[in-house]
């Protein structure tokens, strides 16, 4: 029964898409450098929290150059070490280190230094109610206990990009190159491993979700802004508000039923455009009437944020 609910009740009334791209390290650090800049890569801040002036964005891009040559660098030691090949793996972890001293010498006060970004969409183009279903469907699997089946299900149901920012801990990652490098200049090839696997599983991963319904709503009622201020609407510039008024609703009731932000948080957006529709209905019109949902929408995004951003 629950298997057969899962295949059709549920998953009939989605159509999941995902696209993903990413910029890997070794392959392409001139892309994930401008794929950096064009997101807006995390801001930079002191060991003590405190943030630090960014560089201009040509240094910038000479430091996320420097700090991904250096994490190449160190892949490259590990692999001489594997190779027995342990000159290599000290001139390796040199450049590495040098590449390091660059990046402190131009922003002594930098903790994080970004040295990867990778973009993830996946959308879900179907009804609110196939969502609603798909979320029945994987509470009656819960219940009956057979939890793989709704991880299963419960992984489609998301409508977000995210963006992924890989940043290198300046505070200790070079001081555990210079470690490695001088075990291995002692012949202690293992530690000087365990040191470059235990640094490098020590990058930080920032995730952005950027949740797409929230995205598409707030596009429909930035086009409405300017009929909603219009004082002399004509029936189709009406009829074009109302439309765009409940593509924002449709949107809104998709990203509350996908469980994005909290319950109070779509239900105070889907208030604000209820009253927009309201207040333009007929021929009013009002200048800032849509102002207020602005922060409502940011409230929204950031508390669609994982608690567990970085990892």
């Amino acid at each position: 029964m629950l298997g057969k609910l899962l295949s059709t009740t549920a998953l009939a009334a989605l159509v999941l898409t995902a696209a993903s791209c990413s910029q890997p390290i070794k392959d392409n650090q001139a892309q994930a450098e401008k794929t950096v800049q064009a997101n807006g890569a995390p801001p930079m801040v002191s060991p003590s929290g405190q943030a630090v002036t960014a560089a201009p964005n040509a240094d910038r891009g000479q430091l996320v150059q420097e700090a991904v040559a250096a994490l190449r660098e160190t892949q490259n030691a590990l692999t001489a070490i594997d190779q027995n090949k342990t000159g290599d793996a000290i001139a390796a972890l040199e450049r590495a280190t040098g590449k390091l001293e660059i990046v402190l010498a131009r922003t002594p006060d930098l903790a994080l230094a970004p040295v990867d970004v990778s973009v993830t969409t996946q959308d879900v183009l179907g009804t609110i109610q196939g969502v609603e279903d798909a979320r029945a469907a994987v509470k009656t699997a819960i219940d009956r206990g057979r939890l793989q089946d709704a991880r299963r299900l419960i992984s489609g149901l998301a409508s977000e990009t995210v963006v992924s920012v890989s940043d290198l801990p300046l505070a200790t990652y070079p001081d555990a190159i210079k470690q490695a490098a001088a075990m291995l200049h002692q012949g202690k090839t293992r530690e000087a491993k365990a040191v470059l696997e235990t640094a490098l599983s020590t990058i930080v991963v920032e995730h952005t979700i950027i949740p797409l319904p929230l995205v598409r709503a707030q596009a429909a009622i930035e086009a409405a802004k300017g009929l909603s201020e219009k004082a002399d609407r004509t029936p189709a510039e009406n009829t074009r508000l109302r439309n765009l008024l409940a593509t924002a609703r449709t949107e809104l009731r998709l990203g509350q039923a996908l469980g994005y932000a909290t319950e109070k948080d779509m239900s105070d957006l889907l208030a604000a455009v209820d009253e927009i529709d309201r207040k333009t209905s007929g021929q009013q019109h009002g200048a800032g009437l849509l102002d207020r949902i602005r922060g409502l929408f940011e409230h929204a995004r950031q508390a669609s944020q994982t608690q567990e951003g970085k990892r």
